[in-house]
């Protein structure tokens, strides 16, 4: 799935790059992110999508939960309406958000990702843990965990195991990763958490999509350095934290996942050659998310047999 990092770089880098430095790069240095994330799949009637949010910790998790909370208190499939409070603070100053989308779903992921080609992706995540185990400079458990993770999801998939869920992990791993390169070179965070809603992406083999996720932007942050000074390691910023939502106590998070909730619901929805939507409630937030937003990235991914399509789509307002 490195080739899928690279084909949404290539294209990001050219049509937003600019756009996502001129909105994080303001902010403070070496701050604390939330990366929140929230998806649709295996939806007939929808786009296979997954929203990403980041936002700066610009106040005490306690208070902007409750804020989400007193705007929205349901997500937006038990809504009506779209909040225009919660649509605001998408757009705020200490958000910026990437909406991937893909134009096939399982269709186009089977093609482009059979069996073999997950197992030999897990393989080379496999090795790579392993050199960035030798390279610590200290003992690091972690490593030793992530590849008894790889091993168990590995003999999964050759026991055939559920592939359509295991491509939907690597995509999504991939999307995290692109999203944190991002965030890395334009803020400079001191730590990022990503959050995500407790569903069978998460759970997958006790949270693998994360350590996957994890290695591929190490990689990604490792090739942007010289090719003398790369080095497979671990690296010391942004520390990498992940945040396992509960149905209640310290880690019930729900209402952070509604800001990515919002945006995938609308993105899985619109017709993405009319820019339509079948309800008033996403045409509200893709009309104010999506349409020339200056803190949101909308792109959609199809796989053509000899490579891969990338779009970022925008759509002007009339």
């Amino acid at each position: 799935m490195f080739d899928v990092i690279v084909a949404l770089q290539q294209v990001l880098d050219q049509s937003a790059k600019r756009a996502i430095s001129n909105w994080l790069a303001p902010l403070p240095k070496g701050a604390a992110w939330h990366v929140i994330s929230d998806y649709v799949f295996g939806d007939p009637d929808r786009h296979d999508t997954a929203s990403f949010v980041l936002l700066l910790h610009h106040d005490k998790l306690e208070t902007i939960l409750s804020y989400i909370d007193n705007q929205a208190p349901v997500d937006i499939k038990k809504s009506r309406s779209a909040s225009e409070g919660l649509i605001r603070y998408l757009k705020s100053p200490v958000a910026f958000s990437f909406t991937f989308v893909l134009d096939d779903g399982d269709k186009f992921l089977s093609t482009y990702a059979p069996v073999s080609e997950l197992i030999e992706g897990l393989e080379e995540i496999s090795r790579i843990a392993a050199s960035m185990s030798a390279n610590s400079e200290y003992e690091n458990p972690y490593f030793s965990e992530v590849q008894k993770r790889l091993t168990s999801f590995i003999d999964d998939l050759k026991q055939k195991g559920n592939a359509k869920l295991a491509r939907q992990v690597f995509l999504v791993a991939a999307y995290a990763a692109v999203v944190l390169d991002y965030l890395d070179l334009s803020a400079e965070p001191s730590n990022a958490s990503w959050i995500s809603d407790r569903d069978a992406i998460l759970q997958r083999h006790e949270g693998i999509v994360w350590d996957i996720a994890s290695i591929m932007f190490y990689v990604s942050k490792g090739h942007r350095k010289p090719a003398a000074e790369r080095k497979l390691n671990t690296i010391d910023k942004p520390r990498l934290l992940h945040i396992a939502p509960e149905e209640s106590g310290e880690n019930y998070l729900d209402p952070l996942i509604r800001m990515p909730d919002y945006l995938a619901a609308a993105a899985s929805d619109m017709n993405l050659h009319t820019f339509e939507f079948s309800h008033p409630k996403f045409e509200s937030i893709g009309s104010a998310c999506f349409s020339e937003s200056a803190n949101s990235v909308l792109c959609t991914l199809s796989w053509t047999g000899q490579g891969f399509l990338v779009r970022r789509l925008a759509r002007k307002e009339l």
